[in-house]
């Protein structure tokens, strides 16, 4: 029998999301660590000022709606303190190292993989409850648990290719 004939090929398609998850994860890690180690939050709440300044100036708000959009903000900024910009960059580097760890035994067709991605992908909605509560915490999970459970979905069609 030809040697060729029993090598197992990688489908196109979990080649493009691995290849997703090298480069969203690297930069997840490279991301994480810079915000680790420069907390710096002050940017964030001039910037969320300004946008909550700017959607508040050029929509007719009644006062009820004002103070909502004001007590989210208030919320959000008293959030993003230097200590839970720290607490979740350690979360999402250790996440994204898990995710990046899957997503090459993925590469290599190693069934394995899947499930640490699935761990990292736990590791970061964990984390990130556990890091925020409230409203921001919600928003911060839901969209990390929808992408998140959007690549398991696909990275599960391709099982069958592992071993």
């Amino acid at each position: 029998m030809n040697e060729t004939a029993s090598i197992k090929l990688r489908p196109d398609f979990l080649t493009v999301l691995c290849i997703l998850t090298f480069i969203g994860s690297g930069y997840g890690i490279i991301n994480s660590t810079t915000s680790y180690f420069k907390p710096d939050n002050q940017e964030v709440i001039v910037e969320i000022d300004d946008a909550f300044e700017e959607a508040m100036d050029n929509n007719n708000l009644n006062e009820e709606q004002r103070d909502m959009f004001e007590n989210f903000r208030d919320s959000l900024k008293a959030s993003l303190t230097s200590e839970s910009i720290k607490n979740i960059s350690i979360v999402n580097i250790l996440s994204y190292l898990a995710t990046l760890a899957g997503a090459f035994l993925m590469w290599n067709l190693t069934k394995k993989g899947f499930f640490v991605y699935i761990f990292g992908i736990l590791i970061m909605i964990g984390g990130t409850l556990a890091v925020y509560d409230g409203i921001i915490g919600a928003l911060m999970t839901g969209a990390s648990a929808f992408v998140g459970i959007l690549f398991i979905i696909l990275y599960g069609a391709n099982l069958k290719h592992m071993r």
